[in-house]
């Protein structure tokens, strides 16, 4: 049934005309709050449908809801809290258990070690008691032989001593020239050593920094180099490319070591008797030929030889129909300069 709004009430927490002191049953919270009855002249003179009425109440029974959740959390909260004290008091509760415990525990073993430590002391005092009487003793018998033995021996020592210590003298004195004489070779040695350790170690930092110095102007060069290819590109190749092609040779020193080397073969070669030694060796004579050529082949310095990589570009330059354009001229021309 419709109900009629006459015979609602404003509650406090409706807005609209003032509020007066009282206990008024609200729809909306669903339970008695302070608030106003609405007069007459303020109402409208219209009923509320039902469907207004059920939104009324879904919207008092969600508010109701939340209070209740937000009471629950709150009795939760403070359950969770008491708790926690509780766990704490019994933390601290055995905390201090454990540590009277350990307190005990450490006064026992300190009075163990102070019985221990006394009947140690006791046992040491009589044992060097025993000790020293002991040593009295032999200390007596033994001075009583000292003596005596002392006595014979300043006779003898008198006598030697004059002889011996002209010898000493003489032998301390050319002991000393030979630790002089050591002592400034040594200190000459240290000194050139040192030199050379320091001059060996400004020649290495020099080379060092030489090093660092090309390395650093290479790459400098080869991004400068890439960067102008890649904004002008033109037919000369980079130099890059060129030695990523250049292959190892040997150096001067051994291009002249390997050349003495073969001399000295050569000469020694022509100047034995070649079945003689074939004949020592239990080898034929060409046998003995073959082993002498294998060697020469295996110690002989070859020079570097192109690889297919290499020849690759300028075999397709050969094929190509443009190859005696001029650009293609003006490519080779650059590379052969270029290498």
């Amino acid at each position: 049934q419709a109900i009629s709004a006459q015979s609602l009430f404003r509650c406090a927490r409706c807005p609209g005309e003032p509020r007066w002191p009282g206990t008024t049953y609200c729809l909306l919270v669903g339970g008695f709050v302070a608030g106003e009855r609405l007069s007459r002249a303020a109402m409208p003179d219209k009923e509320i449908s039902r469907e207004e009425l059920k939104a009324l109440k879904r919207q008092a029974a969600i508010r109701a809801r939340e209070e209740d959740i937000a009471r629950k959390r709150k009795e939760d909260e403070e359950r969770k809290k008491r708790e926690l004290e509780q766990m704490k008091r019994e933390f601290e509760e055995q905390e201090r258990l454990q540590v009277e415990e350990r307190l005990r525990f450490l006064e026992k073993q300190a009075a163990a070690r102070a019985q221990r430590k006394a009947r140690t002391e006791k046992l040491n005092q009589k044992r060097e008691e025993k000790i020293n009487a002991r040593r009295e003793a032999w200390l007596a018998k033994a001075n009583e032989s000292i003596f005596q033995i002392c006595a014979e021996q300043d006779a003898e020592d008198e006598r030697l001593e004059l002889a011996l210590e002209e010898a000493r003298e003489r032998k301390r004195a050319k002991e000393q020239r030979i630790r002089d004489i050591k002592g400034e070779a040594k200190a000459r040695n240290e000194e050139l050593e040192a030199l050379r350790i320091e001059a060996n170690n400004r020649r290495a930092q020099e080379r060092e920094l030489r090093g660092l110095d090309t390395v650093d102007r290479l790459k400098t060069e080869a991004t400068d180099e890439l960067e102008s290819f890649i904004l002008n590109p033109y037919p000369v190749p980079l130099k890059q490319v060129l030695a990523g092609r250049m292959r190892p040779v040997p150096t001067v020193t051994e291009l002249l070591a390997a050349l003495k080397d073969q001399k000295e073969e050569l000469k020694e070669l022509e100047e034995q008797d070649i079945a003689t030694r074939a004949m020592l060796r239990n080898q034929t004579l060409f046998q003995y030929v073959r082993d002498i050529q294998l060697k020469a082949e295996a110690t002989r310095i070859k020079p570097p030889m192109p690889q297919q990589a290499d020849l690759g570009r300028s075999r397709n330059r050969a094929s190509s129909p443009r190859r005696q354009s001029p650009t293609n001229k003006m490519r080779t021309t650059g590379m052969r300069s270029t290498r």
